[in-house]
């Protein structure tokens, strides 16, 4: 740490030629520093206001400042808003998309915020160079287990003078201090729609995990009977006149146009899950994207669109523009699902239906890492495009 000594002039009065007194007085601007970080730290949270409830519960917000008043939204303990207009028991707020009315009771107001954070609202490291090696352990002695770009964001774990511990995709690691940003990951409100959507979500996912959990289990006591039902089935085919094969097959090729001709939009998102499916097992590698000899998260993603004729933007954040905007509640095959916290995305997987992803994950071996598939909900989405259209 770097400690910027004050000039000083000496006032000396004296009498007589004796010193009576001597008094050190900062010359004129030598405050200035540390009067601007003051101030910084107090502009930055003028007419804001953060939730301060306990972890496990939300602050409601309400349509009008009364009790009896609809809710139009919820603030989780740590989010932060704009203040509207603030009254004597009620203030009017703005968090993310949500307007409405918090009691004063629940709120943290302006200057009270910062010293509110240090003890309950977690940290996010920002990378500010171009490439950052994470580290094993805090020291620049340890091995390199991956690396980050500039823009990604992580939560901070745990931190020293030096270093700071985050997680990157499932790896525990250490970014330096002196090429990361620290700040707050506050968080905003959420509507009643965005709750009821995520919630549907997570159950439709749930649901998908179940049925294929009960379809493995059940494949294997199918193929016990296996034997005898290809036994029944030759002796009936035998004896399955030609007349009825060619009805059946002429059947059977208008039922295949015909659901072709109607499920073409989806099938395409499908054939790019498909696609990317094949490549499971194979390694990641930062700024990489090759889908068989190494990818990150969005080289991998870029690289499976690009087999397809779509050319998309280079990071995970620059990808958050491409395509069209759905809800997390209405995920189709091909959609991509992307990552982050402290309000940055920091990674992008495909959505490959039945509550599932297919995404290059971290620099571990498969399976830990590696391009693999996991849970669309393994972390909370912070939000979906749709490319295929």
């Amino acid at each position: 740490m770097i400690i910027k000594k004050m000039r000083l002039s000496m006032a000396v009065v004296t009498l007589a030629g004796t010193v009576l007194a001597t008094t050190p007085v900062a010359a004129a601007g030598d405050n200035s520093a540390s009067d601007n970080s003051k101030a910084q730290s107090e502009s930055k949270y003028e007419n804001k206001a953060v939730a301060d409830v306990r972890s496990n519960t939300t602050l409601n917000i309400r349509k009008e400042g009364s009790l009896d008043s609809e809710i139009v939204g919820k603030m989780k303990k740590g989010n932060i808003a704009t203040v509207v207009e603030k009254g004597s028991e009620w203030t009017k707020v703005k968090s993310g998309d949500v307007t409405g009315y918090v009691k004063n009771d629940y709120l943290v107001f302006d200057n009270d915020i910062e010293e509110y954070a240090k003890d309950n609202v977690k940290q996010v490291a920002k990378v500010n160079t171009e490439t950052l090696r994470v580290r094993e352990k805090a020291t620049t002695d340890s091995d390199i287990i991956d690396l980050v770009g500039e823009g990604d964001t992580y939560t901070v774990n745990n931190q020293n003078d030096e270093w700071v511990k985050v997680s990157v995709d499932g790896e525990t690691g250490y970014l330096s201090k002196d090429y990361t940003e620290l700040d707050y990951s506050f968080g905003n409100a959420k509507s009643m729609a965005e709750i009821r959507a995520e919630q549907k979500a997570k159950e439709e996912a749930a649901a998908a995990q179940a049925a294929a959990d009960n379809t493995s289990s059940s494949a294997a006591s199918s193929t016990s009977s296996s034997a005898s039902t290809a036994s029944s089935s030759t002796s009936s085919r035998r004896r399955t006149s030609s007349s009825t094969s060619r009805s059946t097959a002429a059947s059977s090729s208008s039922s295949y146009s015909s659901s072709s001709s109607t499920t073409s939009g989806s099938a395409t998102g499908s054939s790019i899950a498909s696609y990317a499916r094949q490549f499971v097992g194979n390694p990641y590698r930062y700024g990489g994207t090759s889908l068989t000899n190494g990818a990150d998260c969005s080289g991998f993603v870029m690289s499976v669109y690009a087999h397809f004729g779509y050319s998309l933007n280079r990071t995970s954040s620059a990808q958050a523009s491409n395509g069209v905007a759905v809800s997390t509640s209405n995920l189709q095959p091909g959609d991509l699902l992307f990552y982050g916290s402290g309000g940055g995305i920091n990674h992008v997987a495909i959505y490959i239906g039945g509550g599932q992803v297919v995404h290059a994950s971290n620099s571990a071996p498969y399976p830990k890492g590696g391009i693999k598939i996991s849970s669309a909900f393994y972390r909370t989405p912070v939000c979906a495009r749709r490319i295929v259209r």
